[in-house]
């Protein structure tokens, strides 16, 4: 896509909304320094991008914070940039970011507010369409890593890039990498380990051991041999193993009874606890409130059950004596008989209406049943599960004997452990009894038809602390789970020690752990491995880029460094890419080297042979290659300053570039503060009629930016008059000497009416009909007005030539003199 149009408001140095047009080949703007040349190159980079190129490549972001708002916009306006593009079938794009307070942008894509750009290619794997000055030797003259990433980037090998890294952080640090849960298995295993090389008896086994996998199977055959040895004569092999641990038990309870046990929560439990919270609080939730409260009902209906209960006895028991009442054993005529269950029947109905409450009544108690009982399930999963530990409590100065003062340290955690767990769990029974003394309230009130919502609030907040202890004893039992397992660990190494068991204990643990010992050992061969897993990809990345930038990209940079070069330039000049090797021929890490040669020599590097203004134009022909490589949905070139440093015979050059890129089809916007160069641009790019600005001041308003002619109408018509005296012109020369008159008209049309009216009027805007309106508002003569109308005939951007059209000399002669008529109205 080209660029159409560029409106900014309050962005950089735009304070004031002002508008900028676009020629779809070339556009120049010419400023001296600080007119805010460059605030239009930053608005098309943050537009796109959301970040500036010095802001994102910034030492010190933070000087920069604050710095896309123009500090002279009023608070009430948002500071925004808006650019219509023209993709390639023809339809215009409208790209609008508006700037918000905390410097993110709001993105409206055609009238409609997104998240993202809705281009493709996505721009973000796409090279930017800038070429700015102060980033043109970034990548030449950054640290070695961030030159690789840089070219990986342009290269389109950030996924390559990035598996290194990875691989790289991972072989030079694994341990950082490892698993939690891994990396404590590793410790637990190295322990035993260590305490196997403590022990002189079994050092055959450690020797063993120390092999590896290798000497795995002999080191357990000797294991076997040796637990065989340490059991009673005749034990079968099942046995082994069940008898050692009792020989060892029955020597460390003469010392010491008794484990540091704090068990974690199991997944299954800690889905039972959740459960049993989201239960807790559904029953004090509006629905059971509602459905509770609406029990009071019953009150008021209850002297009606109890005659209906009343009349179903008296009815039984006069169906045995009809003729007379059982209560009072008075005389029942037929007419009483009748009456009384006329009365019967009354209350039965009056007692269906009640059949639904009664069920409601049963349901609420069966919930309330339920909630007791899983108060106490929970209560027993959560206070329970420290009992253990809290029995080791009277025994706390026999364990401290044992542990201090080489283990100080992990008693005074078993004992604030134990501290703190009974305090909890006091405070958990606690407030289990006031939760189950609410619901015994609540109960009594179902009972009694005097239902209370109060109540249900009053065991809302009691459930409410309830959870709150209990998940705060979870969280000290999950913290120090860890720590107890360990001080436990400690303790039976200890008992071990003062039982002259040591020795069985390690075989024990041996005996048990030989799959995690397997486990270990293939652990280890996996770390061990990645130092040649490194050294492989190492490698393969180094190939890949180096297939990538001494074949395509060098060739691509030569050929536009070979447009920049001069003749007369010493012969010190950038030779290509290549990856920097060792003495043995091994491509380096992460090493782009930037090759240059002397006079057939090759030198050390371009970057430290190479002078500044070279140095200049290689990074220009680096971004030029990488711009025009590959996807991009960017038909335009964003050029800003780019020959600081150069000579003259360079500049000259650069300008053949600019034409070869316009015939490439790339769209350039090329931002100057060298006026001569830019003239030289406009000069070398004559044919091409793009668009000129300059900015002739700068104020609080912003850059003062006016158009001007891309050539003097005078050197126009001196170029028509030659083509048309030109024998050997072809038919495209004498087609553009019928375009430089349509040019001229609409010029000299332009400065007429500024003359006349003083406003002047865009040239590029006027048409046959609207330069035929112009000059007669202006009172110029009919006749020359109907001339000079004429002159659109063939010139006009409307017009569409048939097929056997052909520019005719004698024709353009005329319009030649009725340029040079109208232009005699300006002296």
């Amino acid at each position: 896509m080209r660029v159409k149009s560029l409106t900014v408001l309050g962005f950089r140095g735009f304070n004031e909304e002002y508008g900028i047009d676009f020629h779809r080949s070339l556009t120049l703007v010419y400023a001296p320094n600080s007119y805010g040349k460059t605030s239009i190159s930053e608005s098309f980079e943050w537009l796109l991008y959301g970040v500036t190129s010095k802001v994102e490549k910034a030492d010190s972001k933070e000087e920069y914070k604050g710095s896309y708002r123009n500090r002279h916009t009023p608070e009430e306006l948002k500071p925004f940039v808006r650019a219509t593009f023209i993709d390639r079938h023809g339809h215009e794009i409208e790209l609008k970011g508006i700037l918000n307070t905390d410097e993110t942008m709001q993105k409206i894509f055609n009238g409609q507010e997104v998240p993202q750009w809705l281009l493709t290619p996505d721009i973000s794997k796409a090279p930017k369409p800038f070429i700015l000055q102060h980033a043109l030797k970034y990548l030449l003259l950054v640290k070695p890593d961030e030159r690789f990433q840089g070219f990986a980037r342009l290269l389109g090998l950030e996924k390559l890039d990035l598996l290194q890294r990875n691989v790289v952080s991972l072989c030079t640090k694994p341990d950082a990498c490892i698993p939690y849960d891994v990396s404590q298995f590793l410790s637990t295993v190295s322990t035993l380990q260590a305490r196997l090389e403590s022990q002189p008896s079994l050092a055959t086994i450690h020797k063993l051991i120390s092999k590896g996998t290798l000497g795995l199977q002999k080191a357990y055959e000797e294991i076997a041999a040796e637990c065989r040895r340490r059991v009673p004569q005749g034990t079968e092999e099942k046995s082994i193993l069940p008898q050692l641990l009792k020989i060892r038990d029955d020597a460390v309870a003469k010392i010491f009874k008794g484990d540091i046990k704090l068990p974690k929560y199991t997944p299954e439990e800690e889905k039972a606890n959740e459960d049993d919270e989201s239960f807790f609080l559904n029953c004090v939730a509006i629905p059971v409130i509602t459905k509770y409260t609406a029990l009071l009902a019953l009150e008021s209906i209850q002297h009606i059950l109890e005659r209906a209960d009343f009349f179903d006895l008296g009815i039984k028991i006069l169906g045995t004596t009809p003729a007379e009442c059982p209560f009072c054993s008075r005389v029942v005529d037929e007419t009483l008989t009748k009456h009384i269950h006329e009365q019967h029947a009354s209350l039965l109905d009056q007692k269906k209406g009640s059949n639904e409450l009664q069920k409601q009544k049963d349901e609420v108690k069966c919930l309330f049943e339920q909630l007791k009982t899983r108060i106490n399930t929970y209560y027993t999963r959560h206070a329970g599960r420290a009992n253990q530990l809290l029995a080791l409590e009277p025994e706390l100065e026999r364990l401290k004997s044992i542990l201090s003062p080489k283990y100080q340290k992990n008693f005074d955690s078993i004992q604030t452990v134990i501290s703190k767990l009974n305090a909890f769990k006091r405070e958990i029974e606690n407030v289990r009894n006031e939760v189950l003394e609410r619901l015994a309230e609540i109960e009594k009130s179902v009972d009694e038809n005097k239902e209370n919502a109060e109540l249900i609030k009053k065991l809302g907040d009691a459930l409410t602390q309830y959870i709150s202890e209990s998940r705060s004893c979870a969280k000290v039992i999950l913290e120090n789970a860890n720590a107890m397992s360990e001080a436990d660990s400690v303790l039976q190494h200890e008992l071990d020690h003062l039982a002259g068991t040591e020795d069985i204990s390690v075989l024990v643990d041996l005996y048990e752990q030989r799959q995690n010992i397997e486990k270990k050992f293939e652990i280890i061969g996996i770390l061990d491995g990645l130092k040649d897993l490194r050294r492989t990809v190492e490698q393969y990345v180094a190939n890949k880029v180096l297939e990538a930038v001494s074949t395509g990209l060098t060739s691509e940079v030569m050929e536009w460094y070979e447009q920049i070069k001069t003749k007369g330039d010493p012969d010190v000049h950038f030779e290509g890419f290549d990856m920097e090797r060792t003495k043995e021929g091994k491509l380096k890490a992460r090493r782009v080297q930037i090759k240059a040669k002397s006079y057939g020599k090759e030198l050390a590097s371009a970057v430290s042979s190479l002078s500044e203004s070279k140095l200049n134009a290689l990074g220009l022909c680096v971004s030029i290659a990488t711009n025009l490589k590959g996807e991009s949905p960017f038909d335009f070139l964003i050029i800003d300053d780019p020959i600081q440093s150069w000579d003259a015979e360079h500049e000259i050059q650069f300008v053949e570039v600019i034409r070869k890129l316009i015939e490439q089809e790339k769209q350039i916007i090329l931002l100057s503060h060298n006026r001569k160069w830019i003239d030289m641009v406009r000069s070398g790019c004559r044919t091409i009629n793009g668009k000129f600005y300059e900015i002739t001041g700068y104020n609080q308003a912003g850059p003062h930016i006016s158009e001007m002619a891309w050539a003097r109408w005078e050197d126009r018509l001196k170029e028509v008059n030659a083509i048309v005296n030109d024998h050997t012109a072809s038919s495209i020369r004498v087609q553009q000497a019928e375009e430089e008159i349509r040019i001229v008209v609409a010029e000299l049309t332009s400065e007429i009416y500024l003359k006349k009216k003083g406003v002047k009027k865009n040239p590029g805007s006027l048409n046959a009909t609207k330069v035929r309106t112009t000059l007669v508002e202006c009172g110029i003569e009919v006749g020359l007005v109907d001339r000079i109308t004429e002159t659109f005939t063939t010139t006009d951007d409307a017009h569409h030539a048939p097929v056997d059209y052909a520019a005719n000399k004698q024709r353009i002669k005329k319009y030649h003199d009725w340029a040079h008529e109208l232009a005699k109205l300006l002296e």
